[in-house]
């Protein structure tokens, strides 16, 4: 199984890519400011959790080669 992890100044978080899914949390709190992300191959397709996806995590997402869509900023 393919997994990476990412941490962020505010966030952390794990996609598990064979799986086309992952999640972020918020380093002071939680998971009431994290998600959990959909994939399709390295596209993210989809979010829930938070209203708008965190800069922080899009940026941590791509720099792990996976496609984050403009439609997500």
């Amino acid at each position: 199984m393919t997994t990476h992890k990412f941490e962020t100044q505010h966030y952390y978080g794990e996609i598990l890519e064979d799986q086309y899914r992952g999640w972020f949390e918020h380093q002071r709190y939680g998971d009431e400011y994290g998600g959990g992300l959909w994939f399709e191959g390295k596209n993210l397709i989809d979010y829930d959790g938070v209203i708008e996806l965190p800069k922080e995590v899009i940026e941590a997402l791509r720099k792990l080669g996976f496609f984050v869509a403009e439609e997500f900023e």
